[in-house]
């Protein structure tokens, strides 16, 4: 996956994105874009179900997020169609996995163009923009959203009574006695945080109040 921080005040997400479609529309590929002002996705492939279905599809997302004095882009390969298969089907047809690999090689060029067609859009929008490695800091930008993430669920056990309690309980219901201290993390960027921090270190996102 490539990152890159693009340093540069007033960056609009949307209409980036808007252009990155239709630049690659224009070059006979599939692309869609969702998302809003603070953050979006554009997916871009090229090629039939049949070149899906033996790996041949190049398939790319780019993730842009809104960061303070800037914008976090990340560019990967996208997950439009169900490659796992292909490592099964490898096991007996072989061609295919052999094919599966020269896929591989159409989606590192693809990742190489959609990158320098995002330095030049970015550099129209605006000319002083900086170019650079996401700064450490900002690295949770490159994370995936955090509704993307999956909720925490199931029981917790008391270690004094055995009782059974909701993953988000913090005592007992029926001891009243602390449960197992759970490690917090940054709603934002995922990073860990102490249980008593009232902003997040890594984003500077303000945290929610711990129960008491």
């Amino acid at each position: 996956m490539e990152t890159r921080f693009y340093q540069a005040r007033d960056l609009d997400i949307e209409r980036i994105a808007r252009d990155v479609e239709a630049i690659f529309h224009a070059q006979g590929y599939q692309a869609q874009r969702i998302g809003n002002r603070e953050q979006m996705i554009v997916q871009i492939r090229k090629g039939g179900d049949l070149e899906a279905l033996i790996g041949m599809q190049a398939a790319q997302t780019i993730t842009l997020r809104s960061a303070p004095g800037g914008i976090v882009a990340a560019i990967g390969e996208g997950q439009w169609i169900d490659k796992a298969a292909i490592g099964v089907m490898g096991l007996f047809l072989w061609p295919l996995f052999l094919t599966a690999g020269a896929g591989v090689l159409r989606q590192a060029s693809l990742e190489s163009q959609i990158v320098s067609t995002l330095d030049s859009i970015i550099l129209q929008h605006r000319s002083d923009v900086h170019i650079g490695p996401v700064p450490p800091h900002m690295q949770g930008y490159t994370q995936p959203h955090p509704q993307s993430q999956p909720a925490p669920h199931g029981k917790l056990e008391c270690s004094n009574c055995h009782a059974e309690n909701d993953y988000d309980d913090f005592y007992c219901s029926q001891c009243g006695k602390p449960l197992a201290v759970r490690q917090q993390h940054c709603p934002q960027c995922h990073a860990a945080v102490k249980a008593d921090a009232a902003f997040c270190t890594k984003c500077g996102t303000t945290l929610p109040a711990s129960k008491k």
